[in-house]
């Protein structure tokens, strides 16, 4: 009898042991995506910038829409005028906007993950003036330590279109300074399912709204392609991305009169999730102390 319950005890014991480390597989993931395009403007075959009164026919139309998401605090949030954060934000006050907004931050990903989506834009000038438009998006994603199944996501953007004609036939340049950053990150101690994924997109084009040519389609691959980043438990670590530089592109040549919709978008993205699981080995040692559980059960009632 003392040798059956000293056996039981030693295999509860364990049991209640392989109960602590099973709830201890913690993973948490960070992804955030930030564009910035500076001093864009709209220069002719001469290289002299554009004016309205280069236009006879001009209508211009602008919107920005940043957006964020916890799977455990749902519905989509959104905000048309900046910044947006569902979460335990790092934030000095609701919806404020994350300092400094558009740059990196000192820690990536921070020392203390919290669980959060967050989104900000900026639209600033316009093309057609001096100082040329300046825009910025900015989505980052978070997920700290939890029991349960979460994620965090944040997708913002700013469109620019208008339609126009010109009053002389000729080509329209665009150029502009780019900053792009993107960064995903899961810890070598993350365990599954772990993943962060952050990437940008940037494209112009202009079509001729009477045939549906296509003028201009351009979406630079240092912004686009080249700004996708991931990193999930299977392949872990820290993944980042940097560019700075100056893009250009011209268009076929323009007739006079002819109605063209010239269209800017500008979007960063963001994700992150994680599940805490089990890990194998803890799972083997539960299931033999439930298989010694069952042996001791057994002697007992014999």
């Amino acid at each position: 009898m003392n040798i059956i319950r000293k056996g039981f005890l030693i295999t509860a014991t364990a049991v209640t042991l392989a109960f602590g480390a099973a709830g201890s597989a913690q993973a948490h993931a960070f992804a955030d995506a930030i564009l910035e395009i500076n001093n864009l403007r709209f220069l002719n075959s001469g290289g002299t910038q554009y004016t309205p009164a280069d236009f006879s026919t001009l209508e211009i139309n602008n919107s920005r829409l940043a957006t964020a998401f916890v799977s455990s605090l749902p519905p989509l949030q959104s905000n048309t005028a900046g910044a947006i954060c569902v979460g335990t934000c790092p934030l000095p006050a609701p919806n404020t906007p994350l300092t400094p907004r558009f740059d990196p931050l000192a820690v990536s990903p921070p020392a203390v993950l919290t669980t959060f989506g967050y989104g900000d834009t900026e639209l600033l000038g316009s093309a057609l003036e001096p100082g040329g438009a300046n825009a910025a998006t900015r989505a980052t994603a978070s997920v700290g330590t939890s029991p349960n199944t979460a994620s965090g996501t944040a997708n913002t953007g700013t469109v620019t279109s208008f339609e126009f004609s010109l009053g002389s036939a000729d080509s329209i340049t665009v150029e502009f300074d780019a900053e792009a950053y993107t960064i995903a990150h899961v810890p070598l101690t993350a365990g599954a399912d772990s993943v962060a994924s952050a990437r940008l997109s940037w494209s112009i084009n202009i079509i001729d709204l009477e045939t549906g040519e296509n003028v201009l389609s351009y979406s630079p691959d240092e912004i686009n392609g080249d700004s996708l980043r991931s990193r999930t438990h299977v392949l872990p670590g820290e993944d980042p991305y940097n560019f700075a530089g100056f893009l250009t592109a011209t268009s076929d040549l323009l007739e006079a009169g002819t109605i063209y919709q010239l269209t800017i978008s500008h979007a960063s993205f963001a994700d992150a999730l994680q599940e805490e699981v089990p890990e194998p080995a803890t799972l083997a040692i539960l299931a033999a102390g439930l298989l010694s559980m069952s042996l001791v059960s057994r002697r007992r009632k014999s």
